[in-house]
């Protein structure tokens, strides 16, 4: 054999070994994916044992022994009851009518002065604007002018009585100057009452005689609240039923409902409401059911609710959309479901799950994905998924899930 030959021959014996080495790799790599099964994974105090799992409906857990004793999970039992459901429907936020206010000028004129503005708050009686008008001149010189007459009639009076005492005058010219005399006091009264409709306080009548008012009278806020609306300005016309202000107290809120008539039955005065805004996810304002107007509107078949809550803190606007949940009354249930306490129900990857006690004593638990349907008070119905019996956490879901996902 030449070199040229045995050359050719060394270099087809390594080309083979080099080919069937690459296809050992391969098949290696094929055979230990396809037939190592992988292993327990400890996550915290949860240990996730390996099962078949189709579709993510169901997954065992065990809890390690020691653990229940730091982080004790409680089950309690499903069960059919007869659930209460809850409500759901949008919302209007409203200033509550009975805390709020519209206020205007008592006499026709011209805005002198404006005081407060759209957001200012306001105590009872705190002067916003000032109006001038010729009809507080008026006002204010009737008044003077009335008790000057009374003063005079009491004067007249007084001597009358003691002339008829004395026997120097009859008793009819005592009866005349008393009958003048309490016409003359009803005249002061009426003047006095005239500019207390106008606008003026109790001092500033009191003081009419040596305080010079001018024109001028003042427009007070008859409540403690907000200014939500001004419409006038500074040296406007006004007339007496002009709504220039619109005050609210917005620690008091209406929200208004528009609901189906099919769902009337189950509302009454007073049910318990939880309304929420998405501007404040995770804060729920709780409140009540205050009047349902006893008419269906025949185009869109609801009637009107109305909700009362306290808005303490005045996160909520006027305006705002809420999602305002009535929660089911007991007195009113449907016919019997399968329901268990809304913190057995947990969410993982998008989806609800309840956690099933396989064996409580030993701490192993079943995760397992049901399907919700409706809610009532602290129950919530669920529809596949479970049976009735089967005890699932309450206590403690909220570990478990935290636990299978970290």
């Amino acid at each position: 054999m030449s070199p040229l030959q045995r050359k050719r021959i060394l270099i087809g014996l390594a080309s083979a070994a080099a080919l069937s080495l690459a296809a050992g790799f391969v098949i290696h790599g094929r055979t230990s994916a396809s037939v190592e099964p992988p292993a327990a994974a400890a996550t915290g105090s949860v240990v996730i044992e390996a099962v078949d799992n189709p579709g993510g409906a169901a997954r065992d857990l065990a809890l390690p022994a020691g653990a229940g004793a730091k982080n004790p999970v409680r089950v309690t039992q499903a069960a059919l009851v007869r659930l209460a459901r809850d409500i759901q429907v949008i919302g209007t936020v409203a200033p509550d009518q009975d805390h709020f206010a519209v206020v205007g000028p008592l006499v026709s004129g011209r805005v002198a002065k404006l005081n407060a503005g759209v957001g200012d708050r306001l105590r009872r009686g705190q002067i916003i604007g000032e109006i001038e008008s010729a009809e507080v001149g008026e006002a204010r010189a009737a008044l003077i002018s009335a008790k000057a007459r009374y003063a005079a009639a009491e004067t007249n009076l007084r001597r009358e009585t003691d002339l008829a005492e004395r026997r120097i005058s009859s008793s009819r010219e005592r009866e005349l100057a008393q009958a003048q005399w309490v016409t003359d006091k009803a005249g002061v009264r009426a003047a006095a009452e005239r500019l207390r409709a106008i606008g003026l306080s109790e001092a500033d009548i009191e003081a009419i005689d040596h305080k010079d008012l001018g024109g001028r009278v003042p427009v007070r806020s008859p409540i403690d609240g907000t200014v939500i609306e001004r419409t006038i300005t500074l040296g406007q016309a006004v007339e007496r039923a002009t709504d220039a202000f619109k005050i609210a107290d917005l620690s008091h809120l209406w929200v208004n409902l528009d609901l189906y008539e099919k769902d009337l039955a189950r509302v009454r005065i007073g049910q318990e409401v939880e309304v929420r805004a998405e501007a404040f996810p995770g804060e729920v304002f709780r409140g009540r059911v205050a009047y349902v107007v006893p008419m269906i509107d025949e185009a869109t078949r609801t009637a009107k609710v109305r909700l009362e809550f306290e808005n303490r803190q005045g996160q909520l606007s006027l305006g705002q959309l809420v999602t305002a949940r009535i929660v089911g009354d007991g007195h009113r249930g449907a016919p019997e479901v399968l329901a268990v306490p809304r913190n057995a129900v947990e969410r993982v990857e998008g989806r609800p799950v309840v956690f099933v006690a396989r064996d409580a004593a030993a701490g192993a638990f079943q995760q397992r994905t049901v399907e919700l349907g409706a809610s009532g008070g602290e129950l919530v119905e669920i529809r596949t998924g479970l049976a009735a019996g089967e005890l699932v956490a309450i206590d403690g879901a909220f570990l478990l899930k935290s636990e299978l996902l970290r």
